[in-house]
């Protein structure tokens, strides 16, 4: 067990130390100049803290789940519901976001790009060429509307005083028994 770094320490339980390992330099910080009884004391020291500090964190847990479940038990008495917090706690975050800063400078930033906006959509719109353009665009429309309107009156006219072919050549009147059925058969 001379120089073997995988093998236990003489006189000792533990491994021998690494001296390249972070975690064995900091050891052998610990326990450069102590001999090896007075490594195992400390050691034992240890446990024995590190035990008592683990039993402490059980209790506390402990404690904390105990005060946990008073607090709801007075919560539900007092009407304060999950749903409830969640509301508050969201108007209090949106009131400090608009307290903030950040949210007073944005809102600036905006009425500021809102202004500059208007502004440029109106010299725009005032200008003589979107004038011209909105105009014929206008006529356009007016024009081509007034086509579609009068192709589909004329259609409906046709089709209502009866002067429709049917496929075996035959003209109708629109009171004309003759007609076929339009309706779609339904699926059984």
């Amino acid at each position: 067990m001379s120089g073997d770094n995988s093998s236990v320490a003489s006189g000792s339980s533990y491994p021998a130390l690494d001296a390249t390992s972070p975690t064995d330099s900091v050891i052998a910080g610990d326990f450069g100049s102590l001999s090896a009884q007075e490594q195992e004391r400390q050691r034992d020291e240890w446990k024995a803290e590190l035990g008592k500090t683990e039993e402490e964190i059980i209790t506390l847990r402990q404690v904390l789940a105990s005060k946990e479940a008073h607090a709801q038990g007075l919560k539900r008495r007092l009407g304060i519901t999950a749903w409830r917090e969640f509301s508050e706690d969201m108007t209090q975050g949106l009131k400090n976001l608009q307290d903030s800063q950040a949210y007073k400078k944005t809102g600036e930033a905006i009425t500021a790009a809102k202004a500059k906006s208007a502004s440029v959509w109106s010299s725009i719109s005032n200008s003589q060429s979107f004038i011209s353009a909105s105009t014929k665009m206008g006529t356009a429309f007016g024009a081509a509307k007034s086509k579609v309107t009068a192709s589909f009156s004329s259609q409906n006219l046709s089709a209502e005083a009866g002067g429709g072919v049917h496929d075996n050549g035959q003209t109708t009147n629109g009171s004309d028994a003759t007609t076929k059925d339009s309706t779609i058969p339904e699926e059984k």
